[in-house]
Formats: structure tokens, C-alpha cells, sequence
């Protein structure tokens, strides 16, 4: 059996992401205003499935985003490309976060998805959000801690090491001292990158990550009032399905779109390989791809027990 070639998405991820966040210092603060902003620099060597652009092992180039603020009021904002659909992370993020800072998830409002506000972070998919975007919010909020303790042990003139951070504030417990996070931060324009070495919490000794909690948005949810993207509408908004290749590797030889075409308010596009449809009404889609009439070149694809020999063959390959 040949190597198999790792196929991404073949048409989606041509291009790389159409925008880049990397304002600098002063335009983050006329967007967030006063306060404390956490940054991460990326480096990535993710694939091209992964990364959204096209080639192999093509990595993101190094970029500085902003993922947490911390406003003079107190507020602590995250934001995310993640979008939630449905499964639970804007509750196991904002529980990351308040690990770290010792505050309540009640405490934390997460921006999702919002491509003008968040770091770019290759969208939702795969189940990326846990393993990835979860150990880096630990990161980017410990970095935050480490900050506020710095300003708190600053201001009182004690050794960094003697304070403790609990219940969004900075605590002194040789005096009984605090200062919530606001006061700190009042006043003050602060910018934190994070280091390589922050100290996360280890998970076993997690008090709020890794356990149960009352789901964000709970009641919304259970009675059907709480929206995803797919409940969206915007004017002139077009719903749209790919027409897929009918096995791995597939080439399109014909495509007659004319009955696609026929139903009203149906737009259908081919573009090389590439087929689809659009419209108006996301009821319509799926009758107006089943019309699309195709021809496809098969390959012999290879039965479950030639992959598993394969595999077993080829430790630590990547398909």
C-alpha cells in the first residue's frame, strides 16, 4: 500500500486568513481602554489542516494578539476565536481562566468567535478547544496573576512571593491587606506578554478546572432560548453547501448543475473541482445539491485491514 497523502480541506484552505490582529499597543488600548492586557506571541507548526493555510507543515507566522483584559472596574474580559455550538466551552474556558486568576466564572465574560475583536486561532473544529486553547487561556491568565501580585507587591513594598491572589483580589496574609484587581489596574495602561515559563496550576490541584459547574448560560439553553451561529440571520444573508467528492481522493469528471439551477432562489457554482450550492432559504440546500448530477474517477481505496497494517507499520505517521 502507497503512503497515503494527507488531503486538508481542499478548496476552504487555499488562502491563508484574509485579516491579521497585530495592533500595536496604543490601538489595543483605544479599543479596551484602561487597564491590564495580557498578549501571547504565536508560533505554530501546525499543519495546513489545522492552521488554515495550504502546504504542508506551513507554520503561522509569529504574530502578538490579545487574549485577556482586565478592565479598572474589575471586569475580566477573554477573548477567543473558538465559537461555542453546543459544547460547553464557554464554560470550561472561563473555568480555565478563573483557576488561574482565583476569581468565580461568574466574574469572566469570554468574546467567541468575533473575527474583529479575536486573536486569529484557526477556528472551531476538530475538538481542538480543549487540548489546545484551554492550556493556553491557563497560560495567558497565570501570566495575568503573576502581573497583579508584581503591581500589589510594588505598591506595598513586600516580596512578591508573600502575596496570594483569591476572590479577584491581591492578598497580604501577613497584615490582612488586599487590593482587588480594579485598583491595581486603575489608572494604568499595562501590557503583559507571556513567557515560555509561566507557571500554570498543575491539575491536580485545581479547585474550579476539571470540575463540575453550573453550565454558562444554563437556563437559556435547556429552554431553547440561547443562540448559536446557526440561529443567525443578517440581510441578504446566503446559506451554502459543498458538493463532496464520493470517496477519498475522487476526481469530478462532469457536473450538470441545470436542475440545481431550475429551483427558485438556488444559485449553484462550479468552479473546477470545486461544486456548491447557495440560497437563501438553508431548507433548500440540501434538494438542490442532491440534483447536482455528478461523475466521478474513483481510486482503490484501501480496507480496514490494510490501514491497520499500514499503521502498525508506520508508528507515529500522520494521515
Amino acid at each position: 500500500m502507497p503512503d497515503p497523502i494527507l488531503e486538508v480541506e481542499r478548496y476552504e484552505l487555499h488562502a491563508g486568513p484574509v485579516y491579521s490582529f497585530e495592533p500595536d499597543r496604543r490601538d489595543l488600548f483605544k479599543l479596551l481602554g484602561g487597564g491590564l492586557v495580557v498578549l501571547l506571541a504565536i508560533k505554530s507548526n501546525l499543519h495546513a489542516q489545522e492552521s488554515g493555510r495550504g502546504g504542508r507543515s506551513r507554520a503561522l507566522p509569529e504574530d502578538i494578539a490579545a487574549w485577556l483584559h482586565i478592565a479598572e472596574s474589575g471586569a475580566i474580559t477573554v477573548f477567543t476565536g473558538k465559537a461555542e455550538v453546543g459544547q460547553n466551552i464557554r464554560t470550561s474556558l472561563a473555568q480555565a481562566i478563573a483557576e488561574e486568576l482565583h476569581t468565580s466564572t461568574t466574574q469572566i465574560s469570554l468574546v467567541m468567535g468575533d473575527t474583529m475583536l479575536t486573536p486569529y486561532d484557526m477556528g472551531t473544529f476538530g475538538s481542538r478547544t480543549t487540548p489546545i486553547m484551554s492550556p493556553q487561556l491557563h497560560k495567558v491568565a497565570a501570566a495575568a496573576r503573576e502581573m497583579l501580585i508584581d503591581l500589589a507587591a510594588a505598591q506595598w513594598k513586600v516580596a512578591a512571593a508573600t502575596l496570594v491572589v483569591k476572590d479577584g483580589q491581591v492578598r497580604n496574609p501577613a497584615n490582612g491587606a488586599a487590593l482587588p484587581f480594579g485598583e491595581l489596574t486603575k489608572g494604568k495602561k499595562l501590557t503583559k506578554s507571556i513567557s515560555s515559563d509561566v507557571r500554570v496550576t498543575p491539575a491536580k490541584d485545581w479547585q474550579i478546572a476539571g470540575h463540575n459547574l453550573l453550565k454558562v448560560n444554563a437556563r437559556s439553553i435547556v429552554t431553547g432560548k440561547e443562540k448559536y451561529t446557526s440561529d443567525m440571520k443578517l440581510p441578504g444573508m446566503l446559506h451554502g453547501r459543498i458538493i463532496r467528492p464520493i470517496s477519498f481522493n475522487a476526481k469530478l469528471l462532469s457536473a450538470d448543475l441545470k436542475a440545481a439551477e431550475k429551483i427558485p432562489g438556488v444559485v449553484a457554482v462550479q468552479d473546477g473541482e470545486f461544486l456548491g450550492v447557495a440560497c437563501d432559504d438553508s431548507a433548500k440546500l440540501n434538494r438542490a445539491a442532491d440534483a447536482i448530477k455528478t461523475e466521478w474517477k474513483q481510486s482503490p481505496q484501501p480496507g480496514s485491514r490494510e490501514l491497520d497494517t499500514w499503521l502498525k507499520s508506520h508508528p507515529g505517521a500522520t494521515i
